[in-house]
């Protein structure tokens, strides 16, 4: 079985168990970090190292059991009552609010759940691989293979960025997607959209301040594909810009190699992910020559036709100019000489939504960015679903060798998720995704992502401002230049 998905299934249920078994207690999944799924555990005793080992020997034990995991197709009114009676209400919500007639709950070791998947193992036996990292008290990550290894990385600011967000959340008594669904239902969502833009712009402000204040001269914002960064550099350009400096963005992406020139990955295709995808040649001659004052014609890549353009006007910086550079590789050492190292503030932006379907499945980040990928692609790149599915196992390898190993170097991190930007997509992705043809290779996972959306209720764009960064996807942002 290689199915991530279907894995890390297996592997929550069994935790779970684990769990139960122990110490009698209940586990909550909030989000993923690196290869594992970010856990806590609510019980009456404190999980210590040896509480993790205790849990670890049970998990082996039913591992050696080989105990089934049996599919049961329910009506939907039956699944809603189950967990209702379980004091599970979001469960309970959400699977009133799926259009399907029937629910695929799975039982394992006399226990019944719902993981939002149609595929399960065939037994414990096939989940060996796996370890337990222990955060905190109370605090564990579930580590799951990824090419039959164990290899994870507790990333520290990725997790506190979380816990922040989650905080805010926890103050707006926001948990769960039903609560979201609550007040779009509720005819409130305009003020919720309000108050986490708000929370997010102040996070820019923040960082702007801060920046000023340690004269810094430039600025590298980086962050995986369709994290926000174009519009990201762009508000915290107009932030420094209120403290009496001159920002000029510049995006990584216009310093492609035109596309006839683009390295090719093992499998043939253009590499679009690897350093070598840009003209570094240009992007320093640039860089030094701003730096030194003169003037300059900056390039602007055309990702339809594949070519680079450059403006007719000339830029040139002066004293109270900040550079603000952003692209998948601003972070990465090879790109900037040392001598300039001390200029420098560090800026990794991600979209990290702490916000749970319900208590045992959350909200991908992975998969949100996937979404707002498959717009954008549609909308300014021409390009279909198809092509955006086919193109992210690329982009994804290119995430873990050129901006993930960075993220600790960074200053600050910006995180770029909307607790309602799924309901904001749904509008434009399902069109999208229902689009692809039964005979297509990527079938399957436009289903699975028309699956993830059934929980979610839409919410229409015209309740989104246009500085807002979801404009960057769905049209309409006071920052499209072109």
């Amino acid at each position: 079985m290689n199915n991530t998905k279907v894995y890390q299934a297996g592997l929550k249920f069994l935790f779970e168990r684990a769990v139960d078994k122990c110490i009698g207690g209940e586990v909550i999944f909030h989000h993923s970090l690196d290869k594992g799924i970010y856990a806590s555990i609510i019980s009456k005793e404190k999980v210590t190292e040896d509480i993790i080992m205790k849990i670890k020997e049970s998990m082996n034990q039913m591992i050696e059991e080989s105990i089934p995991f049996h599919k049961k197709v329910v009506e939907k009114r039956e699944a809603y009552e189950f967990f209702r009676k379980k004091g599970q209400t979001e469960k309970a919500y959400n699977v009133l609010n799926i259009s399907n007639l029937t629910v695929s709950l799975f039982e394992f070791d006399g226990k019944y759940n719902y993981f939002y998947t149609h595929e399960m193992p065939m037994s414990s036996k096939e989940l060996s691989l796996y370890d337990l990292y222990h955060v905190n008290e109370n605090e564990v990550v579930l580590l799951y293979p990824t090419n039959d290894e164990i290899t994870f990385v507790f990333r520290k600011k990725i997790y506190e960025s979380f816990a922040n967000y989650d905080k805010w959340l926890n103050a707006l008594n926001l948990n769960y997607v039903h609560d979201v669904n609550e007040i779009i239902a509720s005819g409130n969502v305009a003020d919720l959209i309000r108050k986490n833009d708000i929370m997010m712009d102040n996070k820019l402000y923040d960082m702007a301040k801060e920046i000023v204040k340690r004269g810094k001269k430039i600025v590298l914002l980086a962050g995986p594909s369709s994290s926000g960064k174009t519009t990201s550099s762009k508000k915290l350009s107009l932030y420094l810009e209120s403290f009496g400096y001159h920002a000029m963005p510049l995006s990584l992406d216009d310093f492609f190699v035109e596309r006839v020139n683009n390295p090719l990955d093992e499998e043939g295709n253009y590499d679009y992910e690897c350093l070598e995808a840009l003209d570094l040649t240009l992007f320093k001659n640039t860089l030094s020559s701003l730096l030194k004052g003169e003037k300059v014609k900056l390039p602007m890549f055309d990702f339809i036709s594949g070519e680079k353009e450059f403006s007719e006007e000339e830029t040139q910086l002066d004293a109270k100019d900040i550079l603000v550079i952003e692209g998948l590789h601003a972070l990465n050492p090879a790109l900037m000489p040392d001598e300039l190292k001390n200029d420098f503030y560090k800026i990794y932006v991600s979209p990290l939504t702490p916000l749970n379907v319900d208590r045992h499945n959350y909200i991908s980040t992975t998969d949100n960015r996937l979404l707002r990928r498959i717009v954008r692609d549609f909308r300014t790149r021409g390009r279909s679903v198809e092509e955006s599915l086919a193109s992210w196992g690329s982009v994804r390898r290119g995430e873990e060798l050129y901006i993930f190993p960075y993220t600790d170097t960074c200053d600050e991190i910006l995180n770029t998720a909307y607790v309602y930007e799924i309901g904001v997509l749904k509008v434009y992705v399902e069109p999208l995704l229902y689009s692809v043809p039964l005979e297509s290779e990527y079938y399957n996972e436009a289903r699975r992502l028309l699956d993830s959306l059934k929980t979610f209720y839409a919410i229409p764009s015209e309740y989104v401002s246009r500085d807002n960064l979801l404009r960057e996807f769905i049209g309409g942002s006071s920052f499209e230049e072109r």
